[in-house]
């Protein structure tokens, strides 16, 4: 009985070997070699520590798109910008991977913008764009809901007065509740019971999540009931950010009323009673699913990019007085700086750029997955292959940058002194998926870093560890932990 069992598996090993390696597409792109039914799984896996460089060497070593296998799934990295443009404006190659871990744990499928593709992405993404313009966001009219979260965060600042704490827990505090503002209408203030709940399960998940969210992507049955490793814990925070968002959703169906909207879930509401008995994609699943999306793609990034702009000004402090020196004499020392000051604050818009360039926090951006069999750059895509965009390698590639590891936010300016728009500063994607937060990021990021060095010199406490600017990837490059001083400037 043994025998015949080892003979059947390996024959059905062998019979998947052949379909697998032999039936596999013709002109691939070149990439590492791998092993039988794992790929180079076990080789990503020992590179874990330091994933991105070791992700550049494929780059130099097989050229502007990678090609590998992991288990039974074609990947693809695409290492240039010329080749990541023309695979994002492919509208073959705007898939998403169905999400198998998240559809166990919540039964959410092709749901929310990030995650959706076809018609329901199509259809979620335009309404969100809708509703962003409607509710002002990324525009003038949003900046008093964010003046006040600034005023809430500086408060909460200066308790440390002057002492070194870490920023991350405040940044994502303030970051977060500009989202609570869109979604739920109520900005709380950083001791709310609801709040922490919100915090709590976005921390949690952000930290579990894994690199670029791949633990949600693996293509493993019940991946959601694997007792080791971080799957339970990760779908019991899931449970708890989804179970907050139903809450919430049932809170403002109580109190709706079609002539009165409020916030995102109102308008969304509106929108479902509109199209009732439709083919339309609007219920309750995609409006819980774009809530999270919403959550999880709009503070982890922004908070991220505050924290490695503290990093680089402490570690820059000559760059620090002159964004500073910029600041005073623009906006001067009895009011904070606004978004009418932007166009002005040329040198503070360099240096928030080249922090962003080298504080990557979407490296690998969000895979997108070949809808149909595809060209790109003369190899061939195969129906569900997976592209990930290596933004990081792009954002530090000679071909592009001059010196591309130093900190120079001249790179950014012209030699009168003009803010230039550089093609290759790709931090938010580019394309048909480009990121849908883009226009409130960067307002949110210009007044909070103008806001906070108008008020505080970032300064790295005595004794401190030295910093590190290698970064630890979750879902995005995050910083390591590290502690600063926030000195308050005479406002005087």
């Amino acid at each position: 009985m043994a025998t015949l069992i080892i003979t059947g598996i390996v024959i059905l090993l062998a019979a998947w070997l052949v379909k697998q390696y032999i039936g596999s597409p013709k002109n691939l792109p070149p990439g590492p070699p791998g092993y039988p039914l794992i790929g180079v799984g076990w080789t990503l896996f020992r590179a874990r520590d330091n994933i991105l460089q070791f992700l550049g060497g494929w780059a130099k070593e097989y050229g502007d798109i990678v090609h590998f296998r992991f288990g039974g799934s074609h990947f693809f990295l695409l290492n240039s910008l010329e080749i990541m443009k023309e695979a994002f404006q492919n509208p073959l190659l705007n898939g998403r991977q169905p999400a198998k871990f998240l559809r166990e744990v919540t039964g959410l499928f092709n749901n929310g913008v990030v995650g959706s593709f076809g018609d329901t992405w199509r259809e979620q993404r335009q309404f969100v764009h809708s509703v962003f313009r409607s509710l002002g966001v990324g525009k003038k009219s949003y900046e008093d809901t964010i003046a006040n979260e600034i005023s809430q965060l500086t408060g909460a600042i200066e308790d440390y007065r002057g002492r070194a704490f870490d920023p991350h827990e405040l940044f994502t505090s303030a970051i977060s509740n500009i989202i609570c503002t869109v979604v739920f209408g109520t900005q709380y203030s950083y001791s709310d019971r609801d709040f922490c709940k919100i915090l709590d399960a976005l921390t949690k998940t952000f930290n579990l999540i894994g690199t670029g969210g791949s633990l949600v992507q693996l293509p493993i049955p019940r991946i959601s009931q694997f007792p080791i490793g971080p799957f339970r814990e990760l779908a019991e925070c899931t449970r708890n950010l989804n179970r907050f968002v139903l809450d919430m959703i049932e809170s403002h169906k109580q109190t709706f009323d079609p002539a009165d909207t409020r916030d995102f879930i109102d308008l969304y509401l509106k929108k479902m009673a509109e199209t009732k008995g439709s083919d339309s994609s609007f219920d309750v699943n995609n409006l819980t699913a774009s809530i999270t999306d919403l959550f999880l793609a709009g503070t982890e990034t922004t908070a991220t990019s505050l924290k490695w702009s503290v990093m680089f000004m402490m570690d820059n402090p000559e760059v620090q007085e002159r964004v500073q020196a910029e600041i005073d004499k623009v906006v001067g020392r009895s009011r904070l700086p606004t978004l009418d000051d932007r166009k002005d604050l040329i040198y503070t818009n360099a240096v928030l750029l080249e922090c962003m360039r080298l504080g990557t926090v979407a490296p690998l951006g969000v895979a997108h997955t070949a809808l149909e069999d595809a060209t790109l750059g003369g190899y061939s895509i195969p129906k569900g292959g997976v592209l990930f965009a290596n933004i990081w390698q792009i954002l530090r590639d000679k071909r592009y940058w001059d010196q591309p590891e130093e900190f120079k936010p001249e790179r950014f300016l012209s030699r009168d002194g003009r803010l230039l728009k550089v093609d290759e500063f790709v931090p938010f994607s580019t394309g048909r998926r480009v990121c849908l937060g883009e226009q409130l990021g960067r307002m949110e990021l210009f007044l909070f870093f103008s806001a906070l060095l108008h008020r505080f010199t970032f300064k790295k406490p005595a004794n401190s560890p030295p910093l590190s600017f290698k970064g630890e990837l979750g879902l995005s490059l995050n910083t390591g932990p590290f502690t600063t001083c926030f000195v308050e400037r005479d406002t005087s």
